[in-house]
């Protein structure tokens, strides 16, 4: 396990219902065949696309569609953590535009295929932030940027440049307003990419193809060792003449396939003013032969604005499903860029005729109307993400799951952890696509492979000697002296373990589901009754010394705990709140020890990493381990605690800002937490197929449901400050529970709320009234 920062029973089968029948006439997405919606205007002109540009949020404002595995967009550095998706908001030039990005990640990759437009003499470095003329870079100026879902432009100030950006799934389409200039030319760069020091790149290969194609491809050693990417790029007009330059040398003029570590093409023109050159390029995982199928099938001619509307169009479509009534324009700003957010990830990964590369290394064919995907961020996804998806992305979920089913059964590491581009960098703690597995099953979602996700998951929960499973097994929990983050490791595998137990169920093996229910109470014996914290344990059973609440680990070996320290490891327990009161000496405990995070000081140990930011107390929702904690007052009878909390969380941790984001944004976690929590509901165990009640800060939330039924969610209230609820109905019927199923949300429920602006603390709080827990 790597983590971010250092690489830079009766209850269950419950959970395991089927309702299929609720989504028969769900539209499938991706159709290779697809056509194109009108554009109208609708929420999309809330998306404020640079939120999370700046700061920490690692985000990109470029060009994509929902889930497309292109993302065209600038680059201002390619190093550094702050840069991991290739642009900050505080930079003042840039490199070029590259066709790959990851969005919002805590490490970096990609970046391939970066095209720069210029004028004047020929340079092939890109030069410093410092001094961009040294090179081929460009000053630019925020306002002359425009950023809005499926389109980006920017004037290029040093060349007089006019560059215009947009895409399709698998294909990118640049227009280019030169001035007239005789030195006109492209910087095409198959040498850049995130961190692109010596070694990064294993072998790259370079070949023109009449006056107007290139095509090419490379491998790179990254965070995804071995990953390879094919490119096919097309110009709107034949190129004067073109000069390729490997590994700094320029080779003799008429070079046609070329192969080596640092190459790079320059596409010489003599330009009129405001004369437009368009590119265009497809890009594989597979071949140069499937980027230019793919490139050919999704951008045949040369309209850019047909591309653009119709990216417009499929974002429109997307963002339309959730509908708010109320609220201030700056919430709804805020709410429709983090949906926004929430649809760049998984990204597609196959071709158009349905080949991919798989997590064995080979190219394979997909069943029809499948698809395969990459870039799942799932440490930090199965939290908010994926639970998002349950309710307005139904129809992907399938393909979704079925995806990770296909990279475990083809990979030699096991369950997929964060597979990226046909690799797995083992990335973070747990195996959580069994949880996201886990959790569709649950909810009933059709057509997913159930016997061979159980096949998949009962091995490596019983079989896999990696990670510090065999540990895990043998002892109960991790020894810390013998495997890095200990605490954190044993209480993700006692979730996963849950995971196993819910698809064991539904497999309809009865006694392998009782057992990996059993093992996921193991989150116990990590809680030590005398400090009250989950702590590191020796092989021998003792305590590791010394403690403080505030901890990374007990040694400078390596530290105990992910992204995360004592105080938000201890409610690391998303599948049994009850059990974790239980520990903790009683409901009333359990609701001290929340009052405790959030009122602890403020001090972190030097060693404290990045990620552990957007502090209040202890508790940090700048990282994913603090989501679903101050929910957890729902479990102890104390609703309003959770209303109050989460109320000044969003009014607080988010801003329509460039560094508008606590944290990164992690392919979308930290956007769905706010997308959730402001429809008023958050899944604190998204395995249970249940959700809680928060508070909502629309007036009025509706999602499109398909087959014309809406879930919906109401909220009465005198004034924007009345955060607290009352009471609450159910399709007009009187409702006194705090919590939900996904069975009643999909069956179109309204729910309405009575708000109001003191504490309730009645409402919720009889013990039989709290959400459901494994132990209870």
């Amino acid at each position: 396990m790597i983590s971010r920062r250092r690489f830079t029973a009766a209850g269950l089968a419950t959970f395991c219902l089927s309702i299929k029948n609720l989504y028969a006439d769900i539209v499938r997405p991706f159709d290779r065949d697809s056509e194109t919606i009108g554009q109208e205007l609708g929420v999309s002109r809330f998306v404020k696309v640079k939120i999370g540009t700046g700061g920490h949020g690692h985000c990109y404002p470029g060009a994509t569609v929902p889930f497309g595995m292109v993302q065209l967009s600038p680059d201002t550095f390619n190093r550094g953590w702050d840069w991991c998706a290739g642009y900050n908001y505080s930079d003042e030039s840039i490199m070029g535009f590259s066709h790959t990005h990851l969005s919002g990640t805590g490490i970096g990759d990609m970046l391939d295929f970066l095209v720069m437009p210029c004028t004047g003499p020929v340079k092939t470095v890109p030069g410093t932030r410092e001094d961009p003329g040294s090179g081929y870079r460009s000053r630019f100026s925020h306002e002359d940027e425009e950023a809005v879902p499926g389109y980006y432009s920017v004037v290029l100030r040093d060349y007089k440049i006019r560059a215009e950006l947009s895409a399709t799934a698998r294909a990118g389409i640049h227009r280019y307003t030169f001035p007239e200039n005789s030195s006109s030319h492209f910087i095409v760069d198959l040498a850049h990419g995130y961190d692109d020091g010596p070694g990064v790149v294993s072998w790259s290969n370079l070949k023109v193809i009449g006056s107007d194609t290139i095509v090419g491809g490379k491998s790179t050693n990254r965070w995804a060792k071995g990953r390879e990417i094919y490119f096919a790029m097309k110009f709107s007009r034949p190129f004067d003449r073109i000069e390729i330059v490997s590994d700094g040398k320029t080779l003799p003029i008429g070079s046609k396939d070329v192969k080596g570590i640092s190459l790079k093409a320059v596409l010489h023109y003599s330009t009129h003013e405001n004369e437009m050159i368009l590119v265009k390029a497809g890009i594989s995982g597979v071949s140069v032969e499937g980027a230019m199928r793919n490139l050919d099938a999704e951008i045949s001619g040369w309209d850019f604005d047909r591309v653009r509307n119709q990216a417009a169009s499929e974002w429109e479509r997307e963002l339309s499903k959730i509908r708010v009534e109320g609220g201030s324009e700056k919430q709804r700003e805020i709410f429709y860029s983090s949906l926004y957010h929430c649809f760049l990830a998984p990204t597609i990964f196959d071709d158009v005729d349905g080949t991919y590369r798989g997590m064995d290394g080979q190219n394979h064919q997909l069943p029809r109307k499948a698809h395969n995907f990459s870039s799942y961020s799932l440490w930090d996804t199965y939290r908010a993400v994926h639970p998002l998806f349950t309710v307005v992305q139904p129809q992907r979920v399938p393909e979704f799951v079925n995806c990770l089913i296909r990279m475990a059964q083809e990979s030699p590491l096991g369950m997929p952890i964060w597979p990226l581009q046909a690799k797995d960098p083992q990335t973070m703690t747990g195996y959580h696509s069994a949880t996201v597995i886990a959790e569709a099953v649950s909810k009933g979602l059709p057509g997913i492979d159930v016997p061979g996700a159980f096949r998949v998951m009962k091995k490596e929960a019983m079989q896999s000697d990696i990670r510090a499973l065999p540990l895990y097994r043998e002892y109960g929990y991790i020894p810390c002296e013998l495997y890095r983050q200990s605490v954190s490791t044993t209480l993700d595998y006692a979730y996963n373990d849950w995971a196993v137990a819910c698809i064991a169920n539904a497999a309809g093996a009865k006694e392998d589901s009782k057992f990996f229910r059993e093992r996921s109470l193991t989150y116990k014996n990590m809680y030590d009754k005398e400090t009250g914290f989950m702590r590191p344990k020796l092989k021998d059973g003792t305590w590791a010394e010394p403690f403080a609440s505030n901890e990374m680990g007990y040694s400078n070996k390596w530290r105990d705990y992910t992204e995360s320290n004592p105080w938000q490891a201890t409610f690391a327990v998303q599948h049994d709140p009850a059990g974790l009161a239980e520990l903790m000496g009683g409901r009333d405990k359990l609701t001290q020890k929340l009052d405790g995070i959030f009122e602890a000081s403020l001090a972190l140990p030097p060693d404290v990493p990045s990620d552990i930011a957007g502090l209040v107390g202890q508790y940090a929702h700048g990282n994913e381990p603090s989501h679903h904690i101050a929910y957890l007052y729902t479990y102890t009878g104390q609703a309003h605690k959770t209303q109050g909390r989460l109320y000044s969380l969003m009014e607080t941790m988010y801003d329509n800002r460039p560094d508008g984001l606590a944290g990164n944004e992690d392919c979308g976690q930290m956007s769905a937490w706010y997308v959730m929590s402001a429809m008023g509901f958050y899944a604190v165990d998204p395995i249970s197929g249940n959700y809680v009640f928060g508070t909502p800060i629309f007036d009025k939330v509706s999602v499109d449901l398909g087959a014309g039924k809406q879930f919906i969610i109401e909220a009465q209230r005198s004034s924007s400050s009345a955060k607290y609820i009352q009471g609450i109905h159910l399709n007009g019927k009187t409702y006194e529970k705090i919590w939900f199923t996904h069975r009643d949300l999909v069956a179109g429920a309204r729910f309405t709320l009575k708000m109001g602006a003191e504490p309730n603390s009645d409402f919720g709080s009889a013990p039989n009234l709290a959400p459901p827990s494994a132990s209870s």
